[in-house]
């Protein structure tokens, strides 16, 4: 079952009835507001879509920031090491993150 499974379900390597905290904090890019930042938990994608993110920086445990939707809404820019980035909506919902706490 994996990654999936145990997130879903919302326990913490399969410990019954014990709920992860980290699990109300997970959400997908595409669900960052403006300013918001997260760090990056896992990319759900495959083939060469997951591998051109890799490349770009989308690491397991980079944070990244929304700095600002475009007009339509689609596509929004991300600053993720350093550089700033557009992904679409389709291409930010496969990037799971755990949102920061604001300070």
């Amino acid at each position: 079952m994996g990654f999936r499974w145990r997130w879903r379900r919302g326990h913490c390597h399969g410990r019954k009835g014990r709920v992860c905290p980290r699990v109300e904090n997970l959400t997908t890019l595409d669900e960052l507001r403006t300013g918001e930042e997260g760090t990056i938990v896992k990319i759900l994608g495959n083939g060469a879509f997951r591998q051109r993110l890799l490349e770009m920086g989308f690491l397991p445990g980079t944070r990244v920031r929304v700095i600002r939707y475009a007009p339509l809404e689609d596509p929004v820019e991300y600053e993720i090491k350093g550089y700033h980035v557009a992904l679409r909506h389709e291409e930010a919902a496969k990037v799971l993150v755990e949102k920061c706490p604001k300070s």
